[in-house]
């Protein structure tokens, strides 16, 4: 009777290590072929967001930075009433 145990109990040990490899090795399958990927694609499109955003406020910057220029006196003004009305709100 020990030994039937013995071997019931080994038998269900190999089973279930037999198991755990299985399922190891269909993780590993399902990272190196489609979770790798997915993540390497969402990378690849937070780096074009990223460098669209760049372009636009480089962009943004320029355009600001070419009508301060063609009109300086408004431009004070305008920065003027902005830090003027800014400041009243945060009182």
């Amino acid at each position: 009777m020990g030994k039937d145990i013995k071997t019931a109990v080994e038998s269900a040990t190999k089973t279930t290590q037999e198991q755990i490899d299985s399922l190891k090795e269909q993780l590993e399958a399902l990272l190196s072929h489609r979770i790798n990927p997915a993540l390497l694609e969402a990378a690849d499109k937070a780096d074009h967001a990223v460098a669209h955003a760049r372009e636009l406020r480089d962009q943004h910057v320029k355009n600001v930075t070419t009508k301060v220029r063609a009109q300086p006196i408004a431009a004070v003004l305008i920065s003027s009433l902005v830090g003027f009305v800014a400041g009243r709100l945060s009182k």
